[in-house]
């Protein structure tokens, strides 16, 4: 009898199918680097352009029309949309210490000798979009800085190069209460006159033994020459080349305590737009005769306020390029990780 045979079962045993190659990471790596390269010069091109070609215009009031009070009064809201509140922040409170005007949205301009206590920008924000100190409304915005460039020839007894940069944490984003105002070139200079429309505004003092005010103010004032102010009878020649000086030779308008640092803007009709011819500097008291207010010249320092504005650029392109090489530096070192 023969036993039963076992039937053997056939084991079929099926390999994979091999695997695709790995992508080769050289144009990945090299698409990367090509992303990389191009943010950093598009980032620059962004930064790197100072000024908007928009700058100098008010879309909410017409300040040009209808007649001006002497002696200065509240000005509207959004009348003068480039006029920054700079702050110190002393825990518990802020103090409101100079003004400032808005050039660029990370930068604004003022005069260097507010900052001769604190220079320290962690101490330091600037308020845009405000035009009651204790009021804010809803385009009111608190900026932290980010750096504070004083012009290295400043000289404190005399004023000479009375001009600093405050450099913005954050970007503005411009809108009806918050604008740039134009920086002027020497033809703007030569077109000043006595009937050129010149103003200013700030929240300081209303007199030379007044209180500050909360809600901004402005005053027409007009451009005194220089050789007028540096009379005997006046300044006595202590008014530096690079300033000039504005208001009325009787005193009733002028710029006082708290106003330093701030805009006084020109209306050029050809062109349209306001331009910032000075920034309040100082003055023998306030709204005394024969002592009007002395402003910067800023067409003087246009080019220094630039090549600031384009190294502080390049500086932050060369962080960002450094930045974005150890990123990638990451991206290879792993990429040859799954590749091995």
């Amino acid at each position: 009898m023969r036993g039963k045979q076992r039937r053997r079962r056939s084991h079929f045993f099926s390999f994979p199918s091999p695997l695709p190659p790995p992508p080769k990471m050289g144009p990945c790596l090299v698409g990367a680097a090509l992303w990389l390269v191009w943010g950093s010069f598009t980032y620059a091109k962004d930064r790197v352009v100072p000024f908007d070609p928009n700058c100098g215009r008010v879309p909410l009031v017409n300040v040009i029309s209808g007649s001006r009070i002497v002696g200065g009064h509240k000005a509207e809201l959004g009348g003068w949309p480039w006029t920054v509140s700079l702050q110190l922040v002393l825990f518990p409170r802020t103090v409101h210490v100079c003004g400032g005007s808005i050039i660029s949205e990370s930068w604004v301009l003022t005069a260097a000798h507010c900052l001769k206590d604190i220079r320290e920008p962690q101490f330091w924000r600037a308020v845009v979009g405000v035009h009651n100190l204790l009021q804010r409304h809803r385009k009111t915005k608190k900026i932290k800085i980010k750096a504070i460039i004083i012009h290295p020839q400043f000289i404190p007894d005399t004023y000479a190069n009375d001009i600093a940069l405050f450099h913005l944490k954050s970007t503005l984003s411009y809108n009806d209460y918050v604008q740039p105002i134009c920086l002027p070139f020497f033809k703007e200079l030569f077109n000043l006159n006595a009937s050129t429309r010149c103003f200013v505004s700030g929240w300081g003092r209303t007199a030379e033994e007044g209180s500050a005010s909360n809600t901004l103010q402005e005053a027409e004032i007009h451009y005194i020459p220089w050789d007028t102010c540096n009379r005997e009878e006046s300044y006595g020649g202590r008014v530096v080349a690079t300033s000039f000086c504005a208001g009325e030779e009787d005193g009733i308008v002028d710029t006082c305590l708290g106003d330093s640092g701030g805009p006084l803007m020109c209306y050029l009709p050809d062109a349209g737009k306001f331009y910032l011819m000075g920034i309040t500097s100082f003055g023998h008291g306030c709204g005394r005769k024969n002592y009007p207010g002395v402003y910067v010249q800023v067409q003087f320092f246009k080019t220094w306020v630039i090549n600031q504005m384009l190294q502080a650029a390049a500086e932050d392109r060369n962080k960002m390029i450094i930045g974005q090489g150890q990123i990638l530096l990451i991206v290879v070192f792993f990429s040859l990780l799954v590749t091995t």
